[in-house]
């Protein structure tokens, strides 16, 4: 009897000393939360994939200034996909389990989004997308690990198709143009869905083309677009496929107003000048959008990068999104109080979040984001650079550009 005793004690005091022994690296495990970042940051798209990153680790200087979460600082590490999904999988394996990121996110390239979704459900991380935006990511493709705190192109596309409807009634003939890949397919696609709902039954799209990414020349697109006849041309390019687009059309003498995802662009509006002005963009957020929250946001971002390269003055393009789908899913990660997966999905499923232009949602069914829109036209004078840029943002309600969750293409959206 004394012998099984002394034993059973033994046995006991041997797993508290091991338990004992485990808890400091546990707990250092918890002295820091790792996201893992993964943009182009080399090739044609790299100053995208460098302003993405830059915004993600602002987010992150603002959250550790205000305490870190959990307790823990949050670290960014960043890795270099080159636009490329294979070396995108196998970065994000690295941050995984080299790394310990229990994050990882990206905003360049839906195709990237997709080919990192299997890996995060694989590894039970949260795979964050704050740009990437073809609809299958949170649709037929959809993975419960990953959400988009941005538009999808169905809420995109139709931000734009409902401003020409509301404030160009008289044009008649759209023409398609995007790029041949994931995202410029389905841009194309929620302009065409969009279009039948809300244009008049004399509207018509004209024609539709797709070219390959980083196209160089464009003036047989653009020619045949003139042939067309065409008074709008709806496109989703972004980087060099815009600035491309927009000076080889002006120079060839178009006389169409282009309605476009990306023109907020303060490095393409510069460089094309006067070719920009009169053309639409849409989004989620503009620099220009007049509220209280925005004017906080715009002078904490001044007060850092007031002298910065043009690029980074403002948090234009896709910086300001990308900054508030940071603090988004830092609160959610606050809200389930731990920095694993599961809690994290049950916590964000549904949240609702204020952002500078209003109160978004992440809708449970299918980890999309639900927000108003803004669109804006680009004027020849700004109050903002010595060079030509958007004017003040037209709202658009949330309920006139989102997808029913039935209609998503999401199995659990019924």
């Amino acid at each position: 009897m004394k012998k099984n005793l002394a034993s059973r004690i033994s046995t006991f005091v041997l797993s508290i000393f091991f338990l004992l022994i485990s808890l400091p690296s546990a707990l250092m495990a918890e002295d820091k939360i790792v996201f893992g970042v993964i943009e182009p940051l080399s090739g044609p798209f790299q100053d995208v994939g460098e302003r993405y990153v830059n915004a993600v680790k602002f987010a992150i200087e603002q959250i550790n200034a205000e305490g870190g979460l959990l307790g823990a600082k949050v670290e960014a590490i960043v890795e270099d996909d080159e636009l490329n999904p294979a070396v995108a999988t196998r970065k994000a394996r690295k941050l995984i389990l080299e790394d310990g990121a229990k994050f990882i996110m990206t905003g360049t390239g839906s195709h990237i989004a997709l080919a990192l979704a299997p890996v995060a459900e694989k590894h039970k991380v949260i795979n964050l997308t704050y740009g990437t935006e073809a609809a299958k990511i949170t649709g037929s493709e959809f993975s419960p690990y990953t959400f988009r705190a941005c538009m999808n192109t169905d809420q995109h596309s139709a931000a734009i198709v409902v401003y020409f409807a509301k404030t160009y009634p008289h044009f008649k003939k759209y023409y398609l143009l995007n790029q041949d890949y994931a995202f410029g397919q389905e841009a194309a696609e929620g302009f065409k869905k969009k279009f039948k709902q809300v244009m008049p039954p004399d509207a018509q799209i004209v024609g539709e083309v797709f070219h390959p990414l980083a196209t160089k020349d464009f003036a047989p697109y653009v020619s045949t677009i003139m042939a067309s006849g065409a008074e709008v041309v709806l496109t989703g390019n972004w980087g060099t496929d815009l600035r491309l687009l927009l000076k080889q059309g002006a120079a060839l003498g178009w006389k169409v107003k282009l309605g476009n995802y990306f023109l907020d662009d303060p490095l393409i509006t510069q460089d094309v000048g006067q070719a920009a002005v009169g053309h639409v963009t849409a989004d989620a957020y503009m620099i220009t959008i007049d509220s209280p929250l925005n004017k906080i946001f715009l002078d904490k971002w001044s007060s850092k990068y007031k002298d910065a390269p043009l690029a980074f003055q403002y948090p234009n393009l896709s910086m300001g999104r990308a900054y508030w789908a940071i603090r988004f899913m830092a609160e959610a990660i606050k809200k389930a109080g731990s920095t694993d997966a599961e809690a994290v999905i049950k916590a964000w499923e549904g949240m609702d979040f204020e952002v500078p232009w209003g109160t978004v949602t992440m809708r449970a069914c299918d980890h999309q984001l639900i927000t108003p829109g803004v669109a804006a036209e680009i004027q020849a004078t700004s109050d903002i650079y010595d060079f030509p840029y958007i004017g003040k943002p037209t709202f658009i309600p949330a309920e006139e550009i989102t997808v029913p969750p039935e209609l998503t293409g999401n199995p659990r959206c019924k």
